[in-house]
């Protein structure tokens, strides 16, 4: 279930944050509670349940609520760390009830389970209306599962499935995956101004974790219309999904610079001397590119520090796009200063990268900087060195990089220099 992150949650009257957002952001928002009520309220019309379809809500959601308490100071970390969408673990739940629960007793599932989390989660950050919307998305994603599966003749769900049957169960959970995503993908397109796929949709990391959680819902749900006790079986693997996360996470926020998302000075060193390691053993070149964005204090000056952070990230957008295998070989160095490791690179090649990333940033066009009057390109000026010809660590080929990189700036900017011996 993606959400939005932490950081872009703005403040409005205590608890509310809809009253806070743009105008677009609120119709949305409204659009999306109004849709739900009135699912529910449909759902509510045509209820027939009976006494098992109501132990079963029961089943669900107290599994849910156990759940959500064994790994409520994991998840309350994981929320912490992120800056994209967040994968809470209750769709394991939800979808079951979507799919084993008359429409009206799977939005109790999702309106309890939600309610439980925003109770244990009540802090400054712990807004009604967040909570809310959140439901309302999940209630959707839920009763427009059920009617999928309804309309591909899935339901009653039969523990006993069929290829054929199985391969429709997928088509379910690309359903509820789709729907939810979607509705999160809008509502933090209209609330922040970063509109990368990775900020609207998440990382491939969470993608894979919310599908894999759909798994093991669509999994409960089949536990649930052959043998409900055994439901207790799904905790062992939602346990051991929970330990395997937070670290990874841990070490992805251990290891990225948080205005960049480019790995940060001390990560950017460690990979940089494994790779010159594998230039001794195995012998060949790297290089290492050092850039700096050109009059960097002045954006801040003109534009204020916001717009210089926006510059900053395109920036690392700029290099990424030109630099194959960026997550490992890209960092910030500090400031406005970038490093780039290029594995088996002779003079030449650095030469032609750096000339990539130098042209890349010149056609950058930062909001908050190219939409006001008097702003210039953006430009970087780049000093590049060759391992082992410079010297035999990586200090040293900083140093000649550093050394380079002046000699770019004193050459009058937005240019190459590269040394290619000591």
């Amino acid at each position: 279930m993606g959400v939005l992150p932490m950081a872009d949650r703005p403040r409005g009257h205590a608890g509310w944050t809809v009253w806070s957002h743009s105008v677009p952001s609120k119709l949305l928002i409204v659009s999306v509670e109004v849709a739900a009520a009135v699912s529910l309220a449909a759902s509510v019309a045509v209820f027939r349940g009976t006494w098992r379809d109501a132990v079963t809500c029961g089943l669900v959601v107290a599994c849910g609520l156990a759940a959500a308490e064994v790994s409520r100071r994991a998840e309350l970390r994981r929320r912490l760390f992120a800056d994209t969408p967040h994968v809470n673990f209750s769709s394991v739940w939800t979808l079951a009830g979507a799919l084993v629960l008359p429409p009206a007793l799977a939005a109790v599932v999702t309106v309890v389970l939600y309610a439980h989390l925003w109770w244990r989660s009540a802090t400054a950050d712990g807004y009604v209306s967040r909570f809310t919307f959140n439901a309302c998305n999940v209630i959707l994603s839920c009763h427009g599962t059920a009617w999928v599966a309804g309309e591909l003749g899935l339901l009653p769900l039969d523990p006993a499935v069929t290829v054929h049957e199985a391969a429709l169960l997928v088509a379910t959970i690309a359903v509820y995956f789709l729907v939810n995503s979607a509705i999160a993908a809008v509502s933090i397109a209209l609330v922040r101004d970063d509109h990368s796929p990775r900020q609207l949709l998440g990382s491939l990391t969470e993608n894979l974790l919310e599908l894999a959680t759909l798994c093991l819902g669509a999994i409960t749900a089949l536990l649930l219309a052959w043998q409900p006790a055994l439901i207790v079986l799904i905790f062992v693997p939602l346990y051991a999904v929970h330990r395997t996360v937070l670290p990874r996470q841990l070490e992805h926020a251990a290891t990225t610079d948080v205005k960049t998302g480019l790995l940060n000075a001390v990560a950017w060193r460690a990979l940089a001397e494994a790779e010159l390691e594998r230039v001794d053993r195995r012998g060949g070149e790297a290089g290492i590119l050092m850039i700096d964005l050109d009059h960097f204090r002045r954006i801040n000056n003109d534009f204020g520090h916001l717009a210089g952070d926006a510059a900053l990230r395109a920036v690392a957008d700029a290099i990424r796009g030109e630099v194959p295998d960026c997550e490992r070989l890209c960092g910030r160095f500090g400031g406005e200063e970038f490093v780039v490791t290029v594995p088996g690179a002779s003079a030449e090649t650095l030469e032609r990268v750096a000339g990539r990333i130098c042209r890349a940033i010149t056609r950058l066009r930062v909001t908050g900087i190219h939409d006001r009057p008097g702003a210039r390109p953006l430009s970087a000026s780049i000093g590049g060195a060759l391992y082992p010809a410079v010297g035999p660590t990586l200090q040293e080929v900083l140093l000649a990089a550093d050394a380079a990189l002046l000699a770019a700036k004193y050459a009058g900017r937005n240019r190459v220099r590269v040394r290619a011996s000591a």
